[in-house]
């Protein structure tokens, strides 16, 4: 039963990879490799400004007490 089982999910497998490979559009030839190349790797510290900015946006549009709270406890972790 096993091997049954191992049989059938390796075809499985098989036919799914030759599906994909005929049917999408990102797996035409070099096509995947040029769209990866547009986006570029972003620095970690350019990552958490970006992402440190929304957070700020989005508190701003909470109720004074939040904000004073959440603003209270980013000042203790920044230290």
């Amino acid at each position: 039963m096993v091997s049954h089982t191992a049989i059938v999910f390796t075809r499985y497998i098989v036919l799914e990879w030759i599906r994909r490979n005929q049917n999408d559009q990102k797996t035409y030839g070099e096509l995947f490799f040029m769209f990866c190349e547009d986006i570029q790797d972003m620095e970690l510290t350019d990552a958490l400004q970006s992402l440190m900015a929304l957070f700020a946006e989005h508190i701003s549009s909470l109720s004074a007490d939040i904000t004073d709270v959440i603003k209270s406890k980013v000042t203790e972790w920044s230290y």
